[in-house]
């Protein structure tokens, strides 16, 4: 390496910042993960050889590897968290330094880098796009050492942290202009936080010491690991927690209610509620308190640092027991609603860590306890969590809404735990925690006795979505020169059965598929990107106001593909034109069976998001149920072409005869057959009677026949173009030998156009005005007579769609109009239920019915709520029960919610109004 003569003494200020960045280039070129290591690791022998040489008089000096370390892993960097730099800027400040014309080229390569059409094959990647730009304009070796960068990139954070602009511009000038082309574009990446070399976090830390990994895991401190891990020869066999240092905590891994057994061995295990809050880790010293989150940030300044700051401190001080002196507790931080004694989600739009915003929603801080890792200086990792369980209990006093243990129950097999997930799902939690009694502590890591199991873990308890690509975000490193990721949106319902023009912006995913599959999709998709311009946004695609979230590159939805995409719950978001998104999405394919307007609407999103409060598991897990799907890479010897299912192929209809002429110049569509007549059969007739036939219907299509409703009939209604005709009707033709005109009676589905045409013929129970009737046409309207006007659901909604167009400013009257409720005013004794004669709930009920509610006198698969009085909820867990087996989940709310509702004008929410009571089974 080589030295300068600059004097004393730290191996940073000896070593060339170019001699970093040839590191760098030499291993990003390097292929392999042994051999990109054995790169590193010579450079780093070389540094410990030269820290050797260079405080032979003194080895015990402060000086150790994190110069370069912090610069190898900038991520990592707790010092320098934000630049507050972004490309932009710095190509502003490139073309500055090099004196450039705004509208020369290399200007507008660097202000556009993103730009497909103006960078070609680096697009997206600006440290790339600055190194082309700058190869010809800069000396071959820089002349800054890596002590000067990082007091350079120390001076940038700290100016910017206090908003000193002039200072942050100089020292980004200054480094500028005395680094080299290669050196500015791996200076930028750091500064970026983006080095991708093909070297993980893991690797690099491994390369430096065997127990840098582990040791960085405790304390989240880079500086103290290369401090105390300079030899390789001293091994940190003893891993401390110590107070007041963050660290990563243990984490779950995923798992399955089928497969628990076989994790535990058959013995028994513990099950905890899975808590949809923040991961936080309290430390407590005498009357001094911090507190981290499981990424190692501190959030002190909001919990509280002593017995008289912050929002949850000040009233857990008095809780710890006499003699504890210090602690170190492991929970999840939740937002508590101490009027309804309910815990808020994420969905509700609060962040438990922004006291004001908490505040407002009605949230206080509230942290439940699973584990604790010291008591009193002494360490208790290593100890298994049936003993480190005792210990919380020694800690502290529990109290409502502000510092609690959480509950933990024992459990045996695969079913008990299936129990426990189903329970979850009824009370709309994340999932559940099971974990092995004899389990140590053991930090960041997966593979510890944990596991969590979570609805969207397992295959069809979660609400899959097909949503439409609109735009896209370039990729960095392996994934650079394409499009990484994918803005998705939803449509706006077009007017008569018309394809959607307007597409409201939903959410973006960028995970679920294989790089293989990335590329395939980007070469799809390649000649139809446009560079988005805020100024001029497509007229098809609808942002958020002020464009909070906007692609790099936007598609029309034409030429655009759907993604079904899974995701946990939909949260409220004010950086999509919905107004929500969804939470942790990933992509289940990409569905090149399906038309680009046949993706999720806006309606649809509307009843989704009603549903279950945003949750999208809705399901009942039965054991033998789909294991949590996982990818498999596929070895494939030979190109095999894909070829259509044969129940998907036309019949071969070369040697049919044609009979007559009454299907003439028809075409005509099947989708399935009865059990009479195959539907290979009515194609053959269809071809015999003079028609054609085919498998997908388009703008010349007839009529298409069905049987069975089934998912391609489904998406058929939804898209209300085509005629669905009952086959019985076709057989009737058939047998006849002659054309008969269709009734409403032989319709699946009608189209506009027919539809107009029936009410001038027949009344809206499908009798006609003309023709007359047979005994089973009359029985067929008498059917659909006692349908309709039993029907109180369509009747409310009905009259809903009156008060709307009517009414259009909200009439109070018509509040309750689109629920069903039923009111459990019954006295049970025994197995006889009786109505109670002046229940408290008879003059609510007719409140509701004034207020535009139907109310059903049994609990039917419409019933959208059921309510309960709140002096007896007796009845809450049969009901809980009844609930559970529906398809259609109903809410179950006491008689403080309809207050809160006329209260407000509006349907509040009910989770908060449910009975918070658990009742023995």
């Amino acid at each position: 390496m080589a030295t300068s003569s600059v004097d004393p003494a730290t191996v940073a200020s000896k070593v060339g910042f170019a001699e970093l960045c040839g590191l760098l280039e030499k291993i990003s070129k390097t292929q392999g993960n042994d051999k990109k290591k054995k790169v590193l690791k010579e450079f780093v022998d070389l540094w410990r050889n030269y820290h050797t040489e260079l405080h032979a008089d003194n080895p015990d000096l402060p000086d150790s590897f994190y110069p370069a370390m912090r610069l190898l892993l900038p991520h990592l960097d707790k010092e320098r968290l934000a630049y507050g730099i972004k490309e932009h800027m710095l190509a502003k400040l490139l073309i500055e330094v090099l004196c450039l014309g705004k509208e020369s080229p290399d200007a507008t390569k660097l202000l556009n880098f993103k730009a497909p059409k103006t960078v070609r094959g680096e697009a997206g990647d600006f440290a790339n796009v600055a190194f082309y730009v700058l190869k010809n304009r800069c000396p071959d070796k820089g002349t800054l050492t890596i002590l000067e960068v990082n007091d350079c990139l120390d001076a940038i954070a700290n100016n910017n942290a206090a908003k000193k602009k002039e200072p942050v511009r100089k020292n980004i000038l200054h480094l500028l202009k005395n680094l080299s082309a290669v050196e500015q574009k791996w200076l930028i990446r750091m500064i970026v936080k983006e080095l991708k070399v093909g070297l993980s976090q893991a690797s690099m830390l491994s390369v430096y010491h065997a127990d840098a990994e582990e040791l960085y895991n405790v304390n989240n401190n880079l500086e103290k690991v290369c401090r105390l891990l300079r030899d390789p020869a001293v091994r940190a066999h003893e891993i401390g927690i110590s107070i007041f240092s963050p660290f990563t905590p243990m984490l779950g891994e995923r798992g399955s209610p089928e497969k628990v057994e076989k994790l535990m061995e058959g013995k028994m295990y513990f099950i905890e509620t899975k808590f949809d809050g923040e991961r936080m880790l309290l430390h407590k010293n005498d009357e001094t308190y911090k507190y981290f989150s499981r990424s190692g940030k501190e959030y002190t300044h909001v919990f509280g640092s002593n017995p008289y700051d912050g929002s949850l401190t000040p009233y857990i001080t008095n809780c710890f027991k006499p003699g504890v002196r210090s602690c170190i507790l492991d929970g999840e931080m939740l937002g508590y609603h101490a009027e309804t004694k309910t815990y808020g989600t994420k969905a509700e739009k609060f962040d438990i860590k922004s006291k004001e915003l908490a505040e407002t929603k009605g949230y206080q801080a509230c942290l439940q306890v699973f584990d604790i890792l010291l008591f009193n200086d002494k360490v208790l990792t290593n100890l298994p969590l049936r003993e480190r369980l005792k210990y919380i209990e020694k800690v502290f006093n529990p109290t409502e809404g502000r510092f609690l243990i959480s509950s933990v129950k024992e459990a045996h097999n695969n079913q008990d735990c299936a129990d426990a997930l189903n329970e979850a799902i009824d009370g709309r939690e994340e999932g559940i925690m099971v974990k092995n009694p004899e389990s140590v502590y053991k930090p960041n890591t997966r593979k510890g006795g944990w596991f969590k199991i979570k609805p969207e873990y397992i295959g069809g308890l979660m609400d899959e979505l097909d949503i439409v690509i609109v735009g896209g975000y370039f990729g960095v490193g392996h994934r650079s020169g394409m499009m990484s990721h994918f803005m998705c949106a939803v449509a706006v319902p077009g007017e008569d059965g018309e394809k959607p023009t307007i597409f409201h912006s939903f959410c973006k995913v960028g995970s679920g598929y294989s790089k293989k599959e990335l590329i395939d999709f980007n070469k799809k998709l390649a000649d139809h990107w446009q560079v988005f311009d805020k100024r001029n946004p497509p007229e098809c695609l609808q942002l958020a106001p002020g464009f909070k979230e906007k692609p790099d590159a936007w598609i029309h939805p034409s030429n655009s593909s759907i993604v079904q995409v899974k995701a946990a719950e939909i949260t409220d978001s004010d950086k999509y034109r919905t107004g929500c998104t969804l939470r942790f999405p990933r992509v289940e394919c990409f569905r090149d069976d399906k038309p680009w307007f046949e993706c999720l609407t806006t309606t649809e999103l509307e009843e989704l998001r009603q549903k279950s409060g945003g949750k999208l598991a809705g399901s009942r897990y039965e054991l033998g149920d789909a294991e949590p799907v996982k990818k498999k890479r596929k070895v494939v010897s030979r190109v095999v072409r894909p070829t259509l299912g044969s129940r998907f192929k036309a019949v071969d209809t070369s040697d049919i005869t044609q009979i007559s002429k009454m299907l003439e110049g028809k075409e005509i569509c099947i989708i399935n057959g009865s059990s009479d007549w195959s539907k290979s059969e009515l194609e053959k007739k269809v071809v015999e009677f003079g028609g054609t036939i085919t498998q997908n219907p388009g703008t010349s299509t007839f009529c298409v026949l069905a049987e069975k409703i089934a998912v391609r009939v489904t998406n058929l209604i939804k898209r209300d173009l085509y005629d669905i005709v009952k086959v019985s009707w076709f057989v009737k033709c058939i047998n006849g030998e002659k054309w008969i005109p269709w009734t409403p009676g032989d319709m699946i589905h009608t189209s506009p156009a027919s539809l107009r045409k029936f009410k001038l013929d027949y009344d809206e129970y499908g009798d006609s005005y003309t023709e007359d009737t047979t005994e089973q046409q009359l029985q067929d309207v008498f059917d659909k007579m006692k349908e309709l006007s039993d029907d109180d659901v369509i009747e409310g909604k009905d009259i809903a769609a009156i008060e709307d167009d009517y009414f259009p400013d909200d009439s109070p009257y018509g509040l309750f109009r689109t629920c069903r409720i039923y009111v459990d005013n019954n006295l049970v004794l025994g197995d006889i239920s009786t109505k109670i004669p002046n229940s408290s709930l008879d003059l609510l009920a007719l409140e509701l019915r004034f207020f535009g509610a139907v109310l059903s006198e049994k609990l039917d698969d419409h019933v959208s709520h059921v309510l309960v009085d709140k002096s007896d909820f007796s009845r809450v867990g049969q009901l809980r029960e009844v609930r559970r087996r529906k398809s259609k989940k109903f809410h179950i709310v006491n008689e403080d919610w309809v207050r809160s509702c006329l209260e407000e004008g509006e349907i509040t929410n009910e989770r908060k109004y449910e009975p918070d009571v658990v009742v023995p089974t």
